[in-house]
């Protein structure tokens, strides 16, 4: 401590009475910020209240439903057999020939459009979109809440009733009926066929999902857009991956899965 020496005594130096002073101040905000209530999660959301921290009640929770899902399917394995084919023979191809289940969506896809557009160019192109949702919807309002309103539930059901009618519609229309078996003896390119109407009909389904869903719900914003094409590709995914899986027999065709023979299996 500085001090000095007087006449009448010992005098406490100026640095240290405004050192003190700066150390009240600091004390007294500290105690001001620890009574404020917390912060808002973003603008639109209420405060945070009954929080609860991620160690150690929300990994215990996971690590208990990993351990619980890792013996259903210990069970699931032990208890039901797989069937399993034959050893593969190079000599004789499997009819149909099936890629793995979550590929089956893309197999799908190559009965209804040029290879390069099917394997290629929309997968790419889907997953460059999913990218940029968060460019396109930047702002904070409803972060984290689920389909951010209750317009955007009724938005998401509806938009994956129209995804699922229509690639129905699409799959048994090709099926039955088919856009080369009629386009083609009319001298049509094939490359209008295989990749200008299948990119015409995913533009301009998805076009008037955001036209139908703005009609119905005039006060949708470009969030609730983004979550009926979210859902109406979520939708197309499903049905897809279910038809490639479940409802394709011998040479692609479309059967009933009741239908399936079972020759070479054990």
């Amino acid at each position: 401590m500085d001090r000095r020496s007087g006449g009448s005594g010992d005098v406490e130096s100026p640095a240290e009475g405004g050192g003190a002073a700066s150390g009240n101040k600091l004390l007294e905000l500290a105690r001001t910020s620890e009574a404020r209530e917390p912060a808002a999660a973003s603008p639109g959301q209420g405060k945070q209240t009954n929080m609860v921290m991620v160690w150690p009640q929300l990994v215990s929770i996971e690590f208990v439903a990993m351990l619980v899902f890792t013996l259903m399917l210990l069970l699931l394995g032990t208890l039901v057999n797989a069937p399993l084919a034959l050893l593969a023979n190079p000599d004789a191809t499997p009819n149909p020939s099936k890629a793995p289940w979550y590929f089956l969506n893309l197999q799908e896809l190559l009965l209804h459009m040029h290879p390069s557009l099917a394997g290629v160019i929309v997968p790419g192109g889907a997953l460059a979109l999913l990218a940029a949702i968060p460019y396109v919807d930047n702002t904070p309002i409803g972060t984290g809440r689920w389909f951010t309103s209750p317009m955007g539930k009724s938005i998401a059901w509806f938009s994956m009733v129209y995804a699922t009618v229509l690639n129905i519609a699409m799959i048994l229309f090709n099926e039955y009926v088919g856009v080369r078996r009629v386009l083609q003896p009319l001298g049509t390119p094939t490359v209008v066929i295989e990749i200008v109407i299948p990119i015409a009909m995913m533009y301009g389904l998805s076009h008037l999902l955001v036209v139908v869903v703005k009609r119905i719900w005039p006060a949708a914003d470009t969030r609730h857009c983004l979550i009926a094409l979210f859902s109406g590709f979520f939708a197309t995914y499903i049905v897809l991956t279910m038809s490639g899986t479940a409802f394709r027999g011998e040479g692609m065709h479309l059967f009933w899965p009741w239908d399936v023979t079972t020759t070479g299996l054990h």
